[in-house]
């Protein structure tokens, strides 16, 4: 693994945050999708963690994706870290080298690292939340509203404070309803098998509750259509929970299934404020302005 800093360009204030690439988070492993990144802020102690899960519809990405270009997961990285948050962000196996088990496990895997290293970042293992965007999201929603991810593992699911999915898949069956047959047989059934009766138990919205742990469930106003109303349905499915919410993002920089995130290093606005208050990740901290956020 190398460990650099580096300086963000676009942080509200001029901010050194320390990387750490490539850490291998499954031992003795030599695949390079069993490797993660950790983001950190410069001297932090007892900060809170985000783990993050890239997208790519469970078959393409890593937490590398668009290095050359935008950078797209380590922004989120970048971004976090300048509001002081410790944020790690994963690679997994992918569809047809691994299973869809093989993914989850990639990724509770990963999340016991986390917890078990965040200290030597300036984490406080207390303060662990999960994000994802995309299939990741969708991964991070199955993990947040199914305890036996985490007994079949002998890990102790209240040591994570929160689940945050960005455009997050939660019904399976709703999506291979929507995006048709070639969609299908590139995505659906390589990842999840032909039988729909098999599909429920990979599906987050078959497992929430009103007991459900806390989610912010974030949406663009313009992401893909089927996933609007899924996230919809899964707010509903928490209602009574008052750390559970709908984070929707409004205005032309919501046309793109892009994190919600991914930008928001560069423009301080509400919808920073709705995802840092539900779950309370980070201090209060100043904004461009000057002023303090909510």
């Amino acid at each position: 693994m190398t460990r650099h800093s580096t300086r963000l360009r676009f942080a509200p204030r001029a901010a050194e945050i320390t990387v750490t690439r490539d850490v291998v988070y499954r031992p003795g492993s030599t695949n390079p999708k069993h490797r993660l990144d950790v983001y950190a802020p410069k001297n932090a102690n007892g900060a809170p963690v985000v783990h993050f899960a890239h997208g790519g519809y469970w078959i393409a990405g890593d937490k590398d994706y668009y290095h050359a270009l935008t950078g797209l997961y380590g922004t989120i990285g970048q971004a976090l870290a300048a509001r002081g948050i410790v944020t790690v962000v994963q690679s997994y196996r992918l569809v047809p080298e691994a299973t869809i088990d093989d993914l989850l496990d990639d990724v509770m895997t990963a999340l016991r690292w986390t917890e078990e290293h965040a200290g030597e970042h300036g984490g406080d293992a207390a303060k662990v939340f999960m994000m994802g965007h995309s299939a990741g999201g969708h991964v991070v929603a199955l993990i947040g509203s199914d305890d036996e991810q985490y007994a079949r593992r002998a890990m102790n699911p209240a040591l994570v404070r929160g689940y945050i999915p960005l455009s997050g898949i939660w019904d399976i069956a709703d999506m291979a309803s929507t995006e048709g047959a070639a969609f299908n047989e590139k995505v659906t059934y390589p990842v999840f098998g032909r039988d729909p009766a098999r599909w429920a138990a990979y599906s987050p919205q078959t497992k929430l509750s009103a007991t459900s742990r806390p989610f912010l469930i974030a949406i663009g106003d313009r992401d893909y259509p089927y996933l609007i109303p899924q996230a919809e349905r899964a707010r509903q499915a928490h209602r009574g929970r008052p750390a559970a919410g709908l984070a929707r993002r409004r205005g032309q920089r919501a046309r793109r299934h892009g994190p919600p995130l991914r930008r928001e290093g560069r423009q301080p606005d509400r919808r920073r404020r709705r995802v840092r208050q539900p779950l309370a990740l980070t201090p209060r901290a100043p904004s461009r302005a000057g002023a303090p956020l909510p």
